[in-house]
């Protein structure tokens, strides 16, 4: 199957939801002949190969090599949506977890995982780096039918363009378009890392103070990646502490197992960029 493409004009939205056709290769977008031959070569093999991280979360990539300029509007996209995909990020590994502790939450949102070599070269090195938000896009969102689409055609009341994060659960996609570079999905990537991967620690924290007694989970997750994540972006300026940014809302006992937990998992915070 053809690749379809999401330039930026149509605000990285899904192609099926827009109509939108696979391009060939566009020498303007800096991709040479030598690459439009590896990709050539690769498209019959039926595999993508690479060093930088879509080629570690895809085993096919169809038509264009990523750009540059792709992953800047990919990151543009996913300050859009950050909040909405840690909400249903967050509130999917939350059920996962084994209990409210600190821990168990540290654990679930790392997305630490084993998987058996399958003997398929390009398909055991995309497992190898199937953690954190490299596996959280892919199967908290993807998996479960959340796509992108326009506002104004999923919200009601609202008449613009702009990107809204979506599930559809009747349209849940094959293992290999699963597997299948489309912007829109660097989308989903970069608002988790932005968001559950950089900040994982504080919503650890935050969650297992505020979950067992709380009769809302959902808002709280949403507060989570309001107040730790940063999802909004980042704390104003505190006037009388001469422009140093304020603090998120305190969580009592925190930090107390951050440096236990960060040498059991050695740092690691998955996801390639």
């Amino acid at each position: 199957p053809a690749l379809i493409l999401l330039p930026l004009l149509l605000l990285g939205l899904p192609g099926p939801a827009l109509g939108i056709e696979s391009y060939p290769p566009d020498p303007a977008d800096g991709v040479t002949h030598e690459m439009m031959d590896m990709e050539e070569h690769n498209r019959k093999q039926g595999y993508a190969m690479g060093v930088t991280g879509e080629y570690f979360r895809y085993k096919h990539l169809f038509w264009k090599q990523p750009s540059e300029k792709d992953r800047e509007e990919a990151i543009q996209v996913a300050n859009k949506i950050k909040c909405d995909v840690c909400t249903a990020i967050v509130g999917a590994l939350v059920r996962k977890a084994k209990s409210f502790s600190e821990d168990h939450l540290a654990d679930v949102l790392e997305g630490g995982a084993e998987y058996e070599k399958t003997g398929d070269a390009v398909h055991d090195r995309m497992l190898e780096h199937k953690k954190g938000c490299n596996k959280h896009f892919k199967d908290e969102l993807i998996a479960e039918g959340f796509t992108l689409k326009s506002c104004k055609d999923v919200i009601p009341g609202r008449n613009d363009s702009e990107p809204c994060l979506f599930q559809d659960e009747s349209q849940k996609p094959s293992e290999q378009s699963m597997d299948s570079y489309e912007m829109w999905k660097e989308c989903l990537f970069y608002a988790c890392e932005q968001t559950v991967s950089r900040f994982g620690d504080s919503l650890a924290q935050y969650l297992a103070h505020a979950l067992p007694g709380g009769s809302d989970r959902t808002a709280i997750i949403r507060t989570g990646c309001e107040l730790q994540a940063r999802c909004l972006g980042r704390p104003a300026a505190d006037s009388g502490s001469q422009g140093a940014p304020k603090a998120e809302k305190p969580v009592p006992g925190a930090g107390k197992k951050k440096g236990r937990r960060r040498g059991r998992r050695g740092g690691n915070k998955g996801g390639e960029l």
